[in-house]
C-alpha cells in the first residue's frame, strides 16, 4: 500500500493531481484525490510536494487519497469509521470545512454546523457526533488532531505582540496551509504578520490569505 509521496505536481484541476515521483527522465506519475480545501486550491503544476496518502483498493479501482498534513488524513480515516460515509464522502467533508473547524464542531456536538458542510445531512450529523466525539477525544489527547483552543468558533481579538496566526482562525488555517506546502513555519508567520499588520480589516477566505502570503514567500 502507498502511504506517502514526494514529487512534482504535473498537474492539477478540480480535486485531482498527477504527481511526478522520481528523477527527471524516469518518472512516475501517481494520480490522486485531494480535498478542495484552501491550502489544495493554493497548489499549482510545477511545485514539489510531500502528500500523506490512503490507499483505497476495490475489486475494480486502486485509488489514492492524499492530504497535505497527517492530521488531515488521521480525520480522513476517523471519516470512515461512521456508517455511511465512504472515502470520497469524506473526502467531500474535509472540501467543506477545515480539520479544526470540524473537530471542534465534534465535540461540541454543533450539528448546525456540520449540516451546513456538504456532504452531511442531519441524520449524518448524528452519526458523527455519536460514534467520533471520544474516538477525536483520545487522538487529540495523543497529538494526532489538533487540541482544542479557547476560541474554536469565535472571532479572534487583536492582541499586541501576538503573532497573526494566533489572532483570527482564518490566519491560523492559512498557517497549516502554508507549513503543508513546505514552507518553514518561522517564514509563513512573517509574511502572515506582514499581511496583517497592513490589513484594514480581517480576511473572509482562507485561500486569499495563503495566494497573498505566496507572493511574499
Amino acid at each position: 500500500m502507498i502511504g506517502y509521496l514526494s514529487g512534482k505536481i504535473l498537474e492539477i484541476n478540480e480535486g485531482r493531481a498527477l504527481i511526478g515521483v522520481g528523477s527527471e527522465g524516469a518518472c512516475v506519475g501517481y494520480a490522486v484525490a485531494l480535498p478542495q480545501s484552501a491550502a489544495q486550491l493554493a497548489l499549482v503544476p510545477g511545485q514539489t510536494i510531500e502528500l500523506f496518502i490512503h490507499t483505497h483498493v476495490r475489486e475494480d479501482a486502486f485509488d489514492l487519497y492524499a492530504f497535505l498534513t497527517r492530521m488531515e488524513k488521521d480525520l480522513f480515516l476517523t471519516l470512515l469509521n461512521v456508517n455511511g460515509i465512504g472515502p470520497k464522502g469524506a473526502l467531500n467533508i474535509l472540501s467543506g470545512a477545515e480539520v479544526d473547524q470540524l473537530v471542534h464542531a465534534i465535540l461540541d456536538e454543533d450539528k448546525n454546523f456540520l449540516t451546513k458542510v456538504p456532504g452531511i445531512g442531519k441524520k449524518t450529523a448524528e452519526r458523527i457526533v455519536l460514534e467520533l466525539a471520544d474516538p477525536i477525544r483520545k487522538k487529540m489527547e495523543a497529538g494526532l488532531l489538533p487540541a482544542r483552543s479557547s476560541s474554536a468558533h469565535g472571532v479572534a481579538v487583536r492582541a499586541a505582540g501576538a503573532s497573526a496566526a494566533s489572532r483570527h482562525p482564518i490566519f491560523r488555517d492559512a498557517l497549516s496551509g502554508l507549513t503543508g506546502l513546505g514552507y518553514r513555519e518561522p517564514d509563513a508567520l512573517a509574511a502572515l504578520d506582514r499581511m496583517w499588520n497592513e490589513m484594514e480589516a480581517p480576511p473572509e477566505k482562507v485561500e486569499d490569505v495563503i495566494r497573498l502570503a505566496l507572493r511574499q514567500l
